[in-house]
């Protein structure tokens, strides 16, 4: 046991303190800030606070709701509100466009009681909250001399929730799916990146001493499941390294964005029991995949060789997302329950299924034992391969070969 430890430690050494690593390590969080950054910037700069104005020649608007005080109070709801500007004559609202003082206006024709129709000139377009503002106060003057309750209640509009056939998921349909709701699959993603990312060490972890020769000095002294096992734990830990100081920005980030007023962090609210099967699944799954990399690694007999197999166990775990508009609309089909439970499908199949539904505990658990145990079988597997290429140095394996030695 603690020669396992003493290879999982240099292993870990030998990555983490290059420059390489450290570039990995910030590069996916920058590129992420950055476009988070984007983002708020051209939202920042949209011109949202120019004023909108509103030509009435159906006489259909009332003139008191138009005025700032009035503005004010039914438009409080909205974060940042427009300001609406009444215009006598279509020339006058035209006059202002050109001038610049106001983005667009919306007119009513004389007819529009009969038509039901509404034209609006712009230079730019208005946002959503723009035409939202226009068409409460346009609800509230046709109610006018109505009671309150019934005002408040035509302008509040409609408040849809997508619910789940099995009623065990709601999502509001104004705002989508929370950040929390989406966070299983966010956690799912990332160790799929974290497996793309450290395939290249992985499978330098077995090749890299057998073309320097060294490895023939180390089998003179540690077994070869102390060897394997001690390297997949120290590609392990690199990637844990990595997770934690993703998770460390992405709260980092999170924080910053609340301060600045991102509604979609607003609601951090999450199903733990959903992040847990995740994350139960995701860590056996890594193992897995990451012992028969190396089994792969101690097959062939150049690096070059070994890196270019490393996509083919992210597209094996990836390849759910694609059939998953197969069992949507059934989140427990048979095919949904048979892709949960199998290695290299079962982490991503839950990580989408616990949008729409949650997932038993019965299929986490299986999924989650049966990933441990072909992990621990991949090792020795692993352990073998190594042992089988060893002895056939300089040559090729081929299935043979492993049958005659597994």
């Amino acid at each position: 046991m603690h020669k396992l430890w003493q290879v999982a430690v240099y292993e870990y050494r030998r990555n983490v303190f290059k420059k390489s690593f450290i570039f990995t390590l910030l590069s996916i969080p920058c590129l992420i800030a950055f476009s988070v950054l984007m983002g708020l910037f051209l939202e920042s700069h949209r011109d949202n606070s120019q004023r909108v104005g509103v030509v009435d020649q159906a006489g259909v608007l009332n003139p008191a709701l138009i005025a700032p005080e009035a503005q004010t109070s039914w438009a409080k709801e909205y974060d940042e509100p427009v300001s609406l500007v009444a215009f006598e004559t279509d020339q006058a609202a035209r006059s202002a466009l050109d001038a610049n003082e106001i983005q667009a206006y919306f007119i009513l024709p004389k007819r529009y009681l009969l038509r039901r129709q509404v034209e609006v000139i712009y230079t730019q377009e208005p946002d959503d909250v723009a035409w939202r503002q226009f068409y409460d106060l346009l609800r509230a003057s046709l109610l006018s001399g109505r009671p309150v309750e019934i005002v408040s209640r035509a302008t509040g509009g409609t408040d849809f929730i997508v619910r789940s056939i099995d009623g065990k998921r709601e999502v509001p349909a104004a705002s989508g799916p929370t950040f929390g709701l989406l966070m299983p699959l966010f956690i799912a993603i990332t160790f799929l990146a974290m497996l793309l990312i450290s395939s290249g060490y992985i499978m330098s972890a077995v090749t890299d001493e057998k073309e320097n020769r060294t490895m023939e000095v180390l089998v003179t002294s540690i077994s070869s499941i102390q060897l394997i096992g001690g390297k997949i734990l120290g590609i392990v830990a690199i990637s844990l390294t990595l997770l934690f100081t993703w998770t460390v920005m992405v709260i980092l980030g999170i924080f910053i964005s609340r301060q600045v007023g991102v509604g979609w962090f607003s609601d951090l609210s999450m199903d733990w029991r959903s992040v847990f099967a995740v994350v139960s699944i995701a860590i056996p799954a890594y193992v897995l995949a990451t012992a028969l990399m190396a089994a792969i690694g101690a097959m062939v007999p150049t690096t070059q060789e070994s890196q270019s197999v490393g996509g083919i166990f992210f597209a094996l775990h990836f390849a759910p997302l694609y059939i998953s508009l197969s069992f949507l609309s059934n989140p427990n089909h048979p095919l949904a329950v048979l892709l949960s439970v199998m290695p290299f499908t079962s982490l991503m199949t839950v990580g989408v299924r616990n949008l729409f539904t949650i997932v038993p505990a019965w299929q986490v658990a299986v999924s989650a034992a049966m990933q441990v145990v072909c992990a621990l079988a991949a090792i020795w597997v692993a352990s073998r391969v190594f042992r089988s290429g060893m002895l056939h140095y300089g040559h090729r394996l081929n299935v043979w070969h492993l049958l005659g030695r597994v």
